[in-house]
């Protein structure tokens, strides 16, 4: 795996255990204190996401790092990450492919996606230099905590981040929380994150990620560990395959998603993961896609047949093309979408938690897994 390059601005803690998600909400990461439950077969009642921060909704074509290809649309990373790669014709499929989807495709009660908007999802708030800073306070610290001191990661510690002030977590257990900088190509990254009083911040992890990079941390055994770590249980960045605005309004999304649900391995891990889902009464080491593992709908199939509106088929077509990448527990099959009020203002009429319910799971297959990493949890 490619370590990932540490921003030059403070980022907050990566922790232990953090990002447990989506859905039912689950165990968190590694060590993580377990997500309050959900209603099963939903991403939970509507929550308060929050307005958009500097900056409105999304990038504007032509800012920030990447423009995503043929559209214009900003995306994170740059075009050899593995979230940008599309897959390969005759891309090798792993040789217990039909088992791991025969599982994912059969669970009682959830047997279709579900796109989480409302819950355990991720409001993304826009920022820029501008954006005043105010103190953190972290469990754990990571990659980029306390910038300038003799370590990046303090136990447990404080620092700074450009959080705007009418910025909220996601509704849910998870609370989950994204401030991007585009044009510093930096995304703070927030689990468990409390509004405690004006100007500070109570987070259960925090890190930063180069957005300007491969969107790969490095495994969670390497010196130094808490490096690893991110706000999803699986070590990914929060902007990482989330569905956002500009691009369904493009009609195209140019990048792998993120999928999480209630059969996630857990304890191994393969990258992109950078760590892996804790053991919980459904997430077991003995059944499921590991993090990381890179699933893909048949690209055979014709997705104009299946009834699903424009924006269903853009997720369709994303997920034929680039894939979905395992990254974190969920009480539901579930898919991201920007939750923040602007975003969930723009998704009226447009995207909606069932979107994606005519995708037939059974006809996704896994795709040859890597190097696989023991977190031991």
């Amino acid at each position: 795996m490619t370590s990932m390059a540490k921003a030059p601005v403070l980022v907050l803690l990566a922790a232990v255990g953090c990002g447990s998600s989506a859905g039912t909400g689950g165990t968190a990461g590694t060590g993580g204190t377990a997500g309050a439950a959900g209603s099963t077969g939903s991403g939970g009642s509507a929550g308060t996401g929050g307005s958009a921060g500097t900056g409105g909704v999304s990038g504007s074509a032509g800012t920030g790092v990447a423009g995503a290809a043929g559209t214009g649309v900003w995306r994170p990373f740059n075009d050899q990450s593995p979230w940008n790669t599309p897959i390969a014709n005759g891309a090798a499929v792993d040789a217990s492919s039909t088992t791991f989807i025969s599982d994912f495709s059969t669970i009682s009660g959830q047997t279709s996606f579900w796109i989480n908007i409302q819950d355990y999802s991720v409001p993304v708030y826009w920022v820029d230099a501008s954006t005043p800073s105010v103190m953190v306070r972290a469990s754990l610290g990571g990659t980029g905590f306390r910038t300038g001191a003799a370590s990046d990661s303090v136990a447990a510690g404080t620092g700074l981040a450009p959080i705007p002030a009418n910025a909220f977590p996601a509704a849910g257990s998870d609370m989950h929380l994204a401030i991007v900088d585009r044009a510093r190509a930096i995304e703070w990254g927030f689990w468990d994150a409390i509004f405690t009083q004006v100007g500070d911040w109570s987070v259960g992890e925090a890190s930063t990620m180069d957005l300007a990079g491969d969107g790969v941390r490095p495994p969670e055994r390497n010196n130094p560990w808490w490096a690893g770590h991110g706000p999803r249980a699986c070590g990914f960045s929060l902007i990482a395959g989330l569905i956002t605005v500009d691009e369904i309004q493009a009609g195209a999304i140019e990048h792998a998603l993120v999928v999480a649900y209630p059969h996630i391995q857990s304890r191994y891990y393969t990258p992109p993961a950078s760590t892996a889902q804790g053991t919980t009464t459904d997430a077991l080491p003995t059944r499921g896609i590991l993090c990381g593992g890179r699933i893909q709908l048949d690209p055979a199939l014709d997705v104009t047949t299946l009834g699903l509106s424009p924006a269903g088929v853009a997720i369709a077509r994303a997920l034929q093309k680039y894939g979905a990448f395992i990254g974190d527990y969920s009480g539901a099959v579930s898919l991201y979408a920007d939750a923040s009020d602007a975003a969930r203002s723009a998704w009226s009429g447009v995207l909606a938690n069932d979107t994606a319910q005519k995708i037939p799971l059974n006809r996704f297959r896994v795709l040859a897994i890597g190097t696989i990493y023991d977190n031991m949890n």
